[in-house]
């Protein structure tokens, strides 16, 4: 009777060890930009248990995501909910913007909306470019409001897609969460929260050496951090960014302007 409670109490602590991962915490102390993985791998911070499906929609887990599939290439209408936590141990508030680090097959369409609690919903829609490949191209959203953390009031994130749309692939569509991203930004003002319409881009991406910013706004800094969040390059406005000398890997390049600040995903080959 000893070994067989013994054993129950293992096999009860096994299963609390493995519980699914849904909420991530602000480090206060931390880099002003954190970023959290999505996957399987032990180290994920958000992991299958922050994700539902719905539709045709089938979850599809990786180390380094959490998405949704539509059940066969010609299957229409797939839907999916993501939904997580964020909290933090800070007792003073904390403004942040926060950035979710999505994708999808380039010949399929994605809608949906963001909704964090207490603030307004962002909707987000993303078009077929009509190209028939399986690879799959970022389709990053940026939550319209600045939110605030603050100890002992955790905030709710809900992404929800509400339909997925095989337009132009033979291949079956795909949408899904990689990372999610939060940057400290306590400095900025509601009118300019208001008018932080920032359009960047960058290209080449994949790239193998250096990269260009194409910004409506003049560029003031650009701060890459590597996928754990640690800064590894600081730049000004220059003509081309060079990151030859960088491990291939996903980097995350903070551009500041006049306005704001916009985060986007850079791939060093």
């Amino acid at each position: 009777m000893k070994k067989q409670l013994l054993f129950t109490l293992a096999f009860l602590g096994a299963i609390t060890f493995a519980s699914a991962q849904t909420e991530i915490a602000f480090d206060a102390a931390g880099d002003d930009l954190q970023t959290f993985t999505v996957g399987q791998q032990g180290s994920d911070e958000l992991d299958e248990g922050i994700i539902t499906v719905g539709g045709t929609g089938v979850l599809v887990s990786n180390n380094n995501f959490m998405g949704v599939r539509s059940d066969t290439p010609t299957d229409n209408g797939a839907t999916g909910v993501w939904s997580f936590t964020i909290s933090t141990t800070s007792t003073t508030a904390i403004n942040a913007t926060l950035n979710l680090d999505m994708a999808k097959r380039p010949g399929c369409s994605v809608s949906g909306t963001v909704a964090v609690s207490g603030y307004t919903n962002t909707s987000y829609s993303f078009g077929s470019d009509g190209t028939d490949i399986s690879a799959v191209i970022d389709a990053p959203i940026e939550f319209g409001s600045i939110i605030s953390l603050v100890s002992g009031s955790p905030i709710a994130v809900t992404i929800t897609l509400d339909e997925m749309l095989n337009v132009d692939n033979t291949a079956t569509s795909i949408f899904r969460l990689e990372n999610v991203i939060l940057e400290r930004n306590g400095a900025l003002s509601v009118e300019e929260i208001s008018a932080n319409s920032i359009v960047a881009s960058v290209s080449p991406n994949p790239t193998a050496n250096s990269f260009q910013i194409n910004s409506k706004k003049s560029i003031e800094s650009v701060k890459l951090y590597n996928i754990t969040g640690r800064l590894v390059k600081t730049f000004g406005e220059e003509a081309h960014y060079d990151i030859s000398d960088l491990t291939t890997g996903i980097y995350i390049a903070n551009i500041k302007t006049q306005l704001g600040s916009k985060t986007i995903k850079v791939v060093k080959e």
